[in-house]
């Protein structure tokens, strides 16, 4: 017998901060370097992933929408990670 899950831990206001800050810190360097971009996405992704799983129950239509949002997000970072992958050069 499986054992439900259980719910995801709620996001916190200092992680928000710290993805804010992220945000701020690529923002301000201009060209920041593509693999921290992608980085970045893929950490935003998994935040509004969580919150969307965290409000699934009271809003199920917000959390959809967060989801799409966070799946969105997720394409991004990993076309954005494999635009800056060294090429084989065979």
């Amino acid at each position: 017998m499986t054992s439900p899950s259980l719910p995801p831990d709620p996001v916190t206001t200092t992680e928000i901060a710290d993805l804010l800050s992220w945000a701020r810190q690529l923002s301000a360097s201009g060209s920041a370097d593509p693999a921290q971009r992608a980085a970045y996405l893929a950490a935003k992704a998994n935040l509004l992933a969580r919150i969307a799983d965290h409000h699934a129950d009271g809003h199920p239509c917000h959390a959809s929408q967060a989801r799409q949002v966070a799946d969105q997000a997720r394409d991004l970072a990993a076309q954005a990670n494999a635009l800056h992958q060294p090429k084989d050069s065979r």
